[in-house]
C-alpha cells in the first residue's frame, strides 16, 4: 500500500497561449492512451441493463378532464415568471382558468420579463380569448427588434446606447393596449388600481443600484405601467436599458429576471400590502434600521396562502429543480417541426446516454464499494495486490460489472490495473479512478451537480447559456421549498426561453402544455382538500 495523500501529477498539463488563440488547459489525465482504451461501446452494458423501464402515469395525470368543478380555489393573486419564448405556454393555462371561472376571482397580479406582459393584460381586464387574439395580432418578432441597419448596428448601438435594439415598438405596442382599456397610453399603476381596484406589481432591475425594484400602486403609484413593462423585459445587450432620472441621477433598468425571475413571494409579507397598519410611514420604522428593514425576510416574510404563481422549464434544464413529481405534467405529442425533430433526436441521444450512465454508475457504485472494503490499512491509494483481490475475490463485483466499466478487451486484474494506473507508479488513487468514470459518462460533476453539457462552438450558443445559466440559476434562488405547493410547473419540453423562430405547430404545443399543466395543478389541489377533510372528519369523529 502506498502513502496517504495524493501523488505528484508528471508536469505534462500544459496551458496553451498563442496569438489570437484561446487560453486551453489540457488536462493530462485523459491524454493517456490506455485510460482512452476505455472507450464505450454499447454492447458492454447489455448485460447489466437492456432497457429503461418508463415511468407510470401519475394517478393525477389520468383522471378526467371535466371533473375539477368542485375544485375549492383559494387563489386572489397570480405571479407569472419570465421565459422569453416559453411565455405562450401561459395561454393555455389562463385558457382553463378562465373556463372554470377561476381568472374572475383574481385581483393581484405579478411578473417579471415576459411574465410581466402576461400579468399586465390580466391586471387591465383580458380574457382568455381576448389576451389570445391580442397576442396573435402583435408585431413580429423582427418587428420588435428594431435597430436600423441590422447587424451593422449592433456594435455601434452597443457603444453609444449600451443595447442593439432601441425597443420601440415594443414600447408603443405596450401603450397601445393600455390605452384601449385606461384610455390613456401612460396610464399608471394608481390609475388602474382606482379604476379596477386590481394590483399589479412588475419587478424590474435597477442596474445602477444592483437590485430588484417591484413597482406597484404602493411603491411607484405614478410610473406609466408601460414603462415598467419595458424595464422589465429590457433584454441587457438586446435592448437600450431604460433611463429613469431623478434629479441629478440617472438609473438604468433591465430585465427584471436579471434578479428576480419568478417573484412569488411578492404579495407575501407587509411590503405591498395596501392595508393601513403597512403604509411606509409605519412600517418603515426606525429609518437607522434601514438596512434591516430592507432585507427581503422582513419585507415578504408572512407567506401569503392566497397567491399562486407559474413557471416554465424545459428538459433541458427542470432536473436541477426540486419539484413535486405530482405537479409536473408530460408532454404531449412533439410537433414535427425544425425544434421538435430537433428534440426527438437530443432525446434519443440524451436516452442511450442515461442508459450507459444508469448501467456504469451502478457498476461504479459497486467498484468503488469492493474497492474501499479491500483497502486494509484505509488510505488514500490501493496497490495491485488490493486491487486483484477487490475484483476477483468477491461476488458483488461481477463480470458484468467489470465489462460495463473496463469494457471486454479489458479481462486480467493486471490489464485494467495498468489501464488505471496513469501515473505508472503501482498505485490507483481516487482522481485515477473519477477520470475512469468521466470517461466512461458516470462523473460526478458533469453529470449530477451541473445541468447538462452543451457544446459551445457559436457565438449565439454562448449567448444562450449565458441566459439559461442566469435564469436557471436565479430560478433555484427565489424558489423556496414552500413554494412548490404553490406552483404550476409547465414543461415546455424541447421549446428553450431563447427559442424565437418557433412554427405555429410549436406555439400549439406550448398553450397545450400550459393547459395540462394548470388542470394537473388543480387536480393536485383538490387532492390537498380531500385529505384535509378527511382528517377533520376523522378528528370531530374522535371529540364525539
Amino acid at each position: 500500500m502506498g502513502a496517504t495523500g495524493s501523488k505528484k501529477i508528471k508536469p505534462n498539463l500544459v496551458a496553451i497561449k498563442q496569438r489570437n488563440q484561446h487560453f486551453c488547459y489540457v488536462d493530462p489525465v485523459f491524454q493517456n492512451d490506455r485510460l482512452r482504451s476505455l472507450n464505450f461501446h454499447p454492447d458492454d452494458v447489455d448485460e447489466v441493463l437492456t432497457t429503461q423501464p418508463k415511468a407510470a402515469l401519475s394517478p393525477l395525470e389520468v383522471q378526467e378532464l371535466d371533473d375539477l368543478d368542485d375544485v375549492e380555489f383559494p387563489y386572489e393573486n397570480i405571479v407569472f415568471e419570465g421565459g422569453g419564448s416559453q411565455g405562450m405556454a401561459y395561454m393555455g393555462a389562463v385558457t382553463e382558468l378562465d373556463r372554470l371561472g377561476h381568472l374572475k376571482k383574481l385581483r393581484r397580479y405579478a411578473g417579471a420579463s415576459i411574465g410581466a406582459v402576461t400579468a399586465s393584460l390580466l391586471a387591465l381586464g383580458h380574457s382568455a380569448e381576448s389576451l389570445h387574439e391580442e397576442l396573435k395580432t402583435a408585431p413580429t418578432m423582427e418587428a420588435f427588434l428594431d435597430a436600423g441597419c441590422g447587424v451593422c448596428s449592433l456594435i455601434p448601438n452597443v457603444i453609444s446606447s449600451l443595447g442593439w435594439h432601441p425597443g420601440k415598438t415594443a414600447f408603443d405596442w405596450y401603450g397601445s393596449i393600455i390605452q384601449t382599456k385606461l384610455d390613456n397610453p401612460d396610464a399608471t399603476f394608481k390609475d388602474l388600481y382606482d379604476k379596477t381596484g386590481k394590483e399589479l406589481c412588475i419587478v424590474v432591475t435597477n442596474l445602477s443600484l444592483k437590485m430588484e425594484e417591484y413597482c406597484h400602486v404602493k411603491t411607484t403609484p405614478n410610473l406609466p405601467i408601460r414603462i415598467a413593462i419595458r424595464m422589465s423585459t429590457s433584454l441587457p445587450g438586446v435592448y437600450y436599458p431604460f433611463q429613469k432620472v431623478t434629479g441629478e441621477r440617472k438609473d438604468l433598468y433591465v430585465d427584471g429576471g436579471l434578479i428576480c425571475n419568478y417573484p412569488v413571494h411578492c404579495f407575501d409579507g407587509w411590503w405591498l400590502s395596501m392595508k393601513p397598519e403597512d403604509s411606509f410611514l409605519k412600517r418603515m420604522q426606525p429609518l437607522t434600521d434601514v438596512g434591516r428593514l430592507m432585507m427581503k425576510k422582513e419585507r415578504f416574510g408572512t407567506f401569503n396562502e392566497k397567491t399562486f404563481g407559474l413557471i416554465i422549464f424545459s428538459d433541458h434544464d427542470h432536473h436541477v429543480l426540486y419539484a413535486n413529481p405530482d405537479l409536473i405534467a408530460r408532454p404531449t405529442v412533439i410537433p414535427d417541426t425544425v425544434l421538435g425533430r430537433s428534440y426527438k433526436k437530443v432525446m434519443k441521444e440524451r436516452e442511450d446516454n442515461i442508459r450507459r450512465h444508469t448501467v456504469v454508475t451502478e457498476a461504479m457504485s459497486q467498484f468503488l464499494k469492493v474497492i474501499n472494503d479491500h483497502n486494509l490499512d484505509g488510505n488514500a491509494t490501493i496497490n495491485m495486490s488490493e486491487f486483484e483481490q477487490a475484483i476477483t475475490k468477491t461476488a458483488e463485483f461481477t463480470a458484468a460489472h467489470s465489462k460495463a466499466l473496463f469494457g471486454s478487451h479489458l479481462s486480467s486484474p493486471g490489464e485494467i490495473f495498468s489501464a488505471l494506473d496513469v501515473n505508472d507508479d503501482g498505485e490507483i488513487d481516487y482522481h485515477e479512478m473519477m477520470a475512469m468514470a468521466e470517461s466512461r459518462g458516470a462523473g460526478i460533476e458533469s453529470q449530477i451537480i451541473g445541468a447538462g453539457w452543451t457544446s459551445i462552438n457559436k457565438p449565439q450558443n454562448i449567448i444562450d447559456c449565458v441566459f439559461r445559466t442566469l435564469l436557471m440559476n436565479v430560478k433555484r434562488a427565489f424558489l423556496e421549498s414552500d413554494d412548490n405547493e404553490r406552483t404550476v410547473m409547465i414543461n415546455t419540453a424541447y421549446i428553450k426561453s431563447m427559442d424565437v423562430e418557433a412554427a405555429p405547430e410549436d406555439i400549439e404545443f406550448l398553450i397545450e402544455q400550459g393547459r395540462e399543466s394548470l388542470l394537473l395543478f388543480l387536480r393536485y389541489l383538490r387532492k390537498k382538500q380531500n385529505v384535509k377533510k378527511i382528517t377533520v372528519e376523522e378528528c370531530n369523529t374522535q371529540l364525539t
